[in-house]
């Protein structure tokens, strides 16, 4: 091996190892070439290999950082228990072919207008009512993602020094702020005394699921969701909280949004609830920063879906998003029970109790070198190496004849793991 291919191989080795996380400014060629003894084009060709490799990127006048990972990744191997959507063979085509049906009837070619830019009034009145929150302060986006694009636009100044995230989290959010600080979590939440410091530190925004976490399943204590809220308050920090897939909680204890409206940017996926493609969502902000949204709105597109948003008006209004709610709680239950039956004998994995949604978080005791997975692996998740041995397994987005044969393909590839 070339002198070069050493030194790219070592350094390599010290981003997957996390010495280097993503973000991370590494030390200079100037620094290589004498730590390895080797002139400075030798380390230059290092680097460049790297570049190439996708695992640095150059910042002209700046340095070489350790690039984030990009945010698509492909899907499980086989059977897809990767993806956290639900199946759109849950979802109520008859039902949604009614509603359509009634929409042209009613509006004909005035079915394609475009919506406000904030959302269909009468949407947002509905979506008020349904989830219980202020809709002055509500405007309709095209899912969770341009949520947090809309949060990145407003907050642009060096927003990667000044957000703050659970450690794991959501690999988008983390792709797209380009984040560097990280918090752990307990069964509860933030340890609250590391939060403070970490908050008196220039912090100056606070990313969350804390109702049914991704990928951990938790859900925040009432009394460690106070606690944060009244400490962002205090340091003056905004919380972004994804709302994610709290309608599966198993409680209505008060959110961020309830409990801080000032100091939350609440966001809600409606296709992570319905089917992928819907692509709507919504957005409630504090008062002082609802103009800077919808300019920022305003300058990345004309409007979301506008006849998207008159068919989710309806589909609320008679009671059907309920109805569909409730019948996929019932058969997230059922398929959470039939896959925690098949785990419990493993005694490599572990799956922590109580946890909620659609997916579970499973650790390994032992190292996770399988040539075909089809899962989530924990390092999308989190740059710490701590989670390479962890997963998270989706079980709701496929059919119910193919979610049978994916319990026999886990049990076929998880077997010699010992049971």
């Amino acid at each position: 091996m070339a002198l070069y291919e050493e030194i790219a191989a070592q350094i390599r080795t010290q981003i997957v190892s996390g010495v280097y996380p993503p973000g991370k400014r590494i030390p200079s060629i100037r620094h290589f070439a004498d730590h390895f003894g080797c002139n400075k084009l030798t380390v230059q060709r290092a680097f460049e290999r790297l570049t190439a490799d996708g695992l640095l990127e150059k910042i002209v006048g700046s340095g070489s950082y350790v690039k984030f990972p990009e945010t698509i990744q492909a899907a499980g191997e086989v059977y897809d228990l990767s993806t956290d959507y639900l199946s759109e063979s849950f979802f109520p085509h008859g039902v949604a072919g009614r509603i359509f049906q009634e929409i042209f009837a009613r509006d004909k070619g005035a079915a394609f207008a475009a919506a406000p830019i904030a959302g269909d009034p009468s949407l947002i009145e509905v979506l008020g009512r349904f989830y219980r929150l202020p809709t002055r302060r509500m405007l309709v986006v095209s899912g969770a993602q341009q949520g947090l694009d809309l949060a990145a636009k407003v907050f642009a100044a060096r927003i990667p020094d000044n957000i703050l995230f659970e450690d794991p989290t959501y690999p988008g959010a983390i792709s797209l702020f380009k984040a560097r600080h990280f918090i752990p979590l307990d069964h509860a939440g933030p340890r609250i005394g590391e939060l403070q410091a970490r908050l008196a530190d220039g912090i100056r925004l606070f990313y969350t699921m804390p109702a049914v976490h991704n990928p951990t399943g938790i859900s925040y204590t009432a009394a460690r969701q106070e606690a944060v809220a009244r400490l962002a308050e205090a340091h003056g920090v905004f919380i972004i909280e994804d709302s994610y897939l709290s309608e599966f909680a198993d409680d209505t204890r008060p959110r961020f949004v309830d409990i801080a409206p000032e100091q939350t940017i609440y966001i809600k996926s409606l296709s992570q609830t319905t089917v992928a493609g819907l692509r709507l969502g919504f957005m409630v902000v504090p008062s002082r920063l609802y103009d800077r949204f919808i300019h920022a709105k305003y300058t990345s597109d004309i409007g979301s879906n506008g006849l998207m948003q008159k068919f989710f008006d309806a589909f609320v209004r008679g009671g059907d998003y309920q109805r569909f709610l409730d019948a996929t709680a019932a058969r997230m239950q059922r398929r959470k029970n039939r896959l925690m039956d098949l785990l419990a004998p493993i005694g490599a994995l572990t799956v922590a109790p109580d946890q909620q949604g659609g997916s579970l978080w499973v650790k390994s005791r032992t190292g996770l070198n399988l040539p075909h997975v089809p899962w989530a692996p924990g390092r999308q998740f989190s740059f710490n190496p701590a989670m390479e041995n962890c997963f998270r397994i989706s079980f709701m987005s496929l059919d119910d004849a193919d979610f049978t044969r994916a319990l026999d393909y886990l049990v076929d590839i998880l077997g010699p793991m010992g049971r």
